[in-house]
């Protein structure tokens, strides 16, 4: 019977052991969902767009759209979530088109067309990249530019807001943390302390200047809305939380007029 039970707890050890290091391996892969082809173009939405490449300074290439519009008062720099790649954004960028503003959107390395290694480091100074394509080659001025990440790319948003002075940042359906998103899937796992990525949001978002507008749904089953509610405590300044229906990845489209209102209302209110 000791036997048996000395066995069993031996497996079990080895099994959870083995999931430890399986979560530690595999965490890029776990948090970054790249896909390499698109499913459509701006055109595709009724926007006439300019194809982008920029250079990175080791060599990556990072391949966006830039989509203008007429009389456009902002330009939108839209980071994306942790799958698919810019072309699965088309529907929440031609709402944001559609309210008068233009959108520059770029895919992450190893997503899409864009190419180099991904990296934590590299997501961020690949965010600066963007941001210096539209303030220096572009010139437009910094107090135009909204930075608008979704999911995980509320990351590279908060961060680029840290080392810049936008118009405003929209955080919509973010994490606090990915220490935290860690504690809340892998309950029964010590995976915050295995992370090697981190995408800190709430840690830096005190740093912010801009306006912060934070959008989430009440029924978000993949973040629960309680990190939008804590990005909103902890957000210095002007700031407001705009609550959505519908889950993860439809909530905006769900929401409809409260979603497009509310982004429209405020970038108007915090730009006069």
């Amino acid at each position: 019977m000791l036997k048996l039970l000395f066995v069993t707890l031996i497996g079990a050890t080895v099994i959870y052991a083995l999931m430890c290091l399986y979560l530690f391996l595999a965490q890029k892969s776990l948090i970054h969902i790249p896909y390499e082809q698109l499913v459509g173009t701006p055109l595709d939405h009724g926007m006439n767009y300019e194809e982008v490449v920029l250079a990175a300074e080791d060599g990556a290439k990072i391949h966006g759209w830039f989509i203008p519009n007429p009389n456009a008062s902002h330009v939108f720099l839209m980071f994306c979530g942790n799958a698919g790649n810019k072309s699965y954004m088309l529907d929440a960028v031609s709402m944001i088109y559609k309210l008068g503003y233009s959108v520059f959107i770029y895919d992450y390395r190893e997503f899409g067309k864009s190419t180099g290694k991904l990296t934590e480091d590299t997501m961020y100074s690949d965010s600066e990249l963007a941001w210096n394509y539209l303030t220096q080659t572009r010139g437009i001025p910094a107090d135009q530019i909204v930075l608008h990440g979704r999911s995980l790319g509320v990351a590279m948003a908060s961060w680029l807001a840290t080392k810049t002075k936008p118009a405003a940042l929209i955080m919509e359906s973010g994490f606090t943390s990915l220490g935290d998103m860690a504690d809340f899937l892998y309950k029964w796992l010590p995976a915050k302390a295995m992370l090697k990525w981190k995408y800190d949001n709430v840690g830096r978002i005190n740093e912010v200047t801009s306006p912060i507008l934070i959008i989430h749904s009440t029924d978000d089953e993949l973040i629960p809305y309680s990190h939008a509610q804590r990005l909103f405590e902890e957000a210095p300044g002007t700031k407001e939380l705009i609550t959505l229906s519908g889950d993860h990845l439809e909530g905006y489209i769900e929401s409809g007029a409260i979603y497009t209102n509310g982004i429209s209302q405020f970038i108007e209110r915090v730009s006069r």
